[in-house]
């Protein structure tokens, strides 16, 4: 496939050397962003200069719904597919980046695979169709890139994109609409190219009609005249003025038929040549419709055709051309064909718009199957479309309530989603088909969840039920890879003696009959379960059995999450053990682990584990940069998890208390609600330490009060012991007070544990000193010069920023960076600067900017 055929190229446009120049110099940035109203030739201009250059081109046509993440995430991932063959396999191991340790390992996947070679240029067009922050935000972090070979250009209709725009970086460059004029030159020269010559008056006429915008210019041309008197009487060129030129040159003078063809395949965003077939009330497609049309592009990366914005336009105000019959079977049809392809969003657009309820619902189930669940990011999208069925499709389509009350789930508005279910078992119940009783499967099968969910000793009751319902496993909960994600599996309904105990029993049995309705999904579960229950409670050799039982079972089913919880959960334990070798062994076992398995959330589990390991030995320098800057970013409700914890030691160790203090209280309520039973004792934990050390005795002594009120019955005592030092100052506080009627025997049994585990790891920190010491600057492989680069790459310069500092050239900086990044083992900046302060060759203070 030549250049040309993977760019939307239109015949009969004019080669401009202006805006090639303009481009080139835009792409010596890390964006380049095209600003200006439809007709202005953004798309020409860039595919037109791209055809003609040495590159690997990905070009991405943006749409609504692409402000939906995993919408636009697979979107990616088909176009990345088929734009460079072998990757989309590897891509959609990757989950969307929506935080720093998910587009570390996109970054990483980019380096290494897609920019090893040639140089890279991605295009997206119609960035002004997206709004949703995340989906933006990945944009902002793909802009902070810094990769030789690699460019990416944002396109946009939309003049108030300006602002958000200017947040992704200031390394950026700006092509705007009076750039992209036709000068006097080049519209002789467009004339010209269609054998027309131009007096100097009618070039300035023309000039000054058009404005230079180069939609209309085209147009005229194209009609192959130049101005009437009455144009000139106008003044200037308006829309109506275009859509009448449309009318008399690009639909008037069609068949009857193939206006209506026009008009059928403007309803949808975009369209193939397949639907266009199966729209077309002909036996055959005249394929001049789509390959010649001077306003019908194709993109290649998606394999379909798209208007141009204003004869889109132009033609959705000819749907009254069409019965409502005709186009229903547009939107029928887009759906079916969507459907074929795994679309399953768009589907169920199309669907809504004409009117196919039943289908709408049976898309969105399969979107559910597909996707793993509903997200937070979805919900919105998919309740909107429940909300649109009238009282009587509910009760013909039962479905609906299922899906409504998985979308509360997923929202953790709870109540909502289990009254809805009582209310739907009561009417499947007397129906005695096999659909209804397949349905109630699932229904049970959701109750479970949120039995679960709430800590109550009965989920297993219901996933019971759900079995007898579901012989060959859930539909709709299918059996997945993942289940416990980046968190404990631990938990209890209550505080009460014996609560652990009888939570440990429920899971053991709970879990047997949840394998059997998710097809082998939580396998290992309860063997994890029981591994964090003893390891709380002290009983490291119970815990550590627990733990390979756990990861064996979890191996045999994929269940990849739980194998790499396993691993992190022995690695404690050889650190409750002052076993270094253990420790080390475990950590080394869920990076390689995560490493086989491209799995986003492996990444995360395997950076937690990771700090997790630097911060208990006291050496910074290794942290992941997704784990320090976590609390920069605006996180959902869901996304709460163990790497929050972490994050938490990161800044007692730093002595971070009131910043600590006050990252804690948003998690405090959301434990609360999620019922997170050893998050929830860490959280507590962590107050008191942050208040002790900013002079709150009575704070301090409230949340250590909360968190020994919550475990000392059910003897969870590991957790205190883990605080080390800080625990032993706070015991001693607790026995001076007398508000809180801690037990003098479990203040001495935890004062006792920890002062024997606070000896135990300061000599297993001695041991990991030995074996890693700080590597001195007579190692540094980098030269005087690239040092001063690289020091400059920290506070964040631009590569011309550091020529001008440096009294070099780019040309000379580009050589330093090529040298730096091949000494290093770095993919970027960040990278470099990371492992040059792990090395001890660049001082942390001296690369934080602020």
């Amino acid at each position: 496939m030549s250049q040309s055929d993977k760019l939307p190229l239109r015949q009969g446009m004019l080669h401009r050397p202006r805006l090639h120049a303009l481009i080139e110099k835009g792409l010596r940035y890390p964006l380049l962003v095209m600003l200006a109203g439809p007709g202005y030739g953004k798309t020409q201009a860039m595919a037109d200069y791209l055809a003609q250059c040495d590159a690997n081109v990905l070009w991405l046509r943006l749409n609504a719904l692409d402000n939906l993440p995993a919408h636009f995430w697979s979107h990616l991932i088909q176009a990345l597919g088929r734009a460079f063959a072998g990757t989309s396999e590897q891509l959609r191991s990757l989950e969307f980046p929506d935080n720093l340790s998910k587009f570390d390992a996109f970054q990483q996947f980019l380096s290494n695979e897609i920019c090893r070679e040639k140089r890279v240029i991605w295009v997206f067009d119609d960035f002004g169709e997206i709004e949703e922050r995340k989906v933006r935000d990945f944009f902002r972090m793909l802009a902070e890139v810094e990769l030789d070979n690699f460019r990416f250009t944002l396109m946009s209709n939309a003049l108030d994109n300006t602002e958000s725009i200017a947040f992704m970086t200031s390394r950026r460059f700006l092509i705007l609409g009076h750039d992209l004029r036709f000068t006097g030159d080049e519209i002789s020269d467009l004339y010209r190219m269609y054998d027309m010559s131009l007096e100097p008056g009618e070039r300035s006429g023309i000039e000054r009609y058009t404005e230079g915008w180069p939609l209309p210019l085209h147009l005229l041309v194209l009609q192959r005249n130049k101005l009437s008197e009455s144009a000139y009487r106008d003044g200037r060129m308006t829309h109506r003025t275009i859509s009448h030129m449309f009318e008399e040159r690009f639909f008037g003078t069609y068949p009857k038929e193939q206006q209506k063809l026009l008009v059928k395949l403007s309803l949808p965003n975009a369209f193939t040549e397949d639907l266009a077939r199966a729209l077309c009330e002909r036996d055959s497609l005249d394929p001049d419709v789509l390959e010649n049309h001077v306003f019908i592009a194709k993109e290649p990366s998606m394999g379909r055709y798209s208007y141009h914005h204003l004869y889109g336009l132009f033609l959705r105000k000819k749907r009254h051309l069409l019965n409502p019959e005709e186009e229903r079977l547009v939107w029928q049809k887009a759906a079916e064909h969507y459907v074929s392809s795994g679309e399953t969003m768009e589907a169920i657009s199309c669907y809504r718009a004409c009117g196919d309820h039943a289908s709408m619902l049976n898309a969105m189930c399969d979107f559910v199957r597909m996707r793993h669940g509903i997200t937070a990011e979805n919900a919105s999208f998919l309740l909107e479309h429940v909300d649109l069925l009238t009282p009587e499709e509910v009760r013909r389509y039962p479905i609906a309530d299922y899906l409504r009350a998985l979308i509360y789930l997923n929202m953790l508005e709870l109540e909502k989603a289990e009254t809805l279910l009582w209310d739907l078992e009561q009417k499947l119940l007397p129906v005695g088909t096999s659909d209804a009783f397949a349905l109630l499967g699932e229904v049970y099968a959701m109750l479970g969840s949120i039995h679960m969910m709430r800590n109550l000793e009965d989920f297993g009751d219901y996933y019971r039920k759900a079995a007898d319902y579901l012989p060959d496993g859930a539909r709709l909960q299918g059996r997945r890879q993942l289940s416990a994600g980046n968190n404990h599996c631990f938990f209890m309904a209550d505080n009460l003696p014996g609560a652990r105990e009888r939570m440990e029993r429920a899971v053991q049995s709970g879990v047997s009959w949840m394998n059997r309705v998710l097809r082998g999904g939580m396998s290992g579960m309860e063997h994890l379960f029981s591994a964090e229950a003893a390891y709380l409670s002290d009983r490291h050799a119970e815990a550590q059995q627990h733990a390979y039982r756990a990861i064996y079972k979890a191996v045999a089913n994929t269940q990849h999450d739980i194998v790499c919880n396993g691993y992190c959960l022995l690695a404690r334990i050889g650190l409750m053990q002052g076993d270094f070798a253990e420790m080390t062994g475990q950590i080394q076992n869920v990076a390689e682990y995560a490493e086989r398995h491209e799995i986003g959330v492996l990444k995360e589990i395997r950076d937690t584990a990771l700090a997790w390991y630097c911060i208990k030995l006291r050496d910074h320098r290794q942290i992941p940069k997704s784990i320090l800057t976590m609390n920069n970013e605006d996180r959902p409700v869901l996304a709460y998890n163990r790497s929050q914890i972490v994050y938490a030691n990161y800044l007692i160790q730093t002595g971070e208390y009131a910043r600590l203090a006050g990252m804690m209280e948003y998690p405090k309520g959301l434990y609360l609600t999620r019922g997170i039973w050893p998050d929830r004792i860490c959280l507590y934990i962590m107050l008191a330490i942050a208040h002790h050390h900013l002079g709150n005795s009575d704070a301090a002594m409230k949340a250590l009060w909360s968190a020994y009120d919550m475990s000392h019955e059910n003897e969870l005592i590991t957790l205190f012991v883990e605080a080390e030092e800080h625990m032993c100052a706070l015991l001693d506080a607790a026995r001076r007070q007398r508000t809180y009627a801690f037990a003098p025997a479990w203040l001495d049994l935890v004062h006792e544990r920890t002062a024997f585990f606070v000896k135990r790891a300061a000599a297993l920190r001695g041991v990991y000193r030995k074996q890693n010491p700080v590597r001195k600057a007579e190692n540094n492989p980098l030269t005087r010069r690239e040092m001063e680069v690289l020091r400059a790459l920290s506070r964040g310069l631009t590569r011309e920023e550091i020529a001008v500092e440096r009294f070099i050239s780019v040309n000379t900086v580009k050589t330093f960076i090529r040298s730096i990044y091949h000494k290093l083992g770095a993919a970027n900046r960040a990278e470099a600067v990371s492992i040059a302060i792990s090395q001890g060759y660049l001082d942390m203070a001296v690369s934080d900017p602020a």
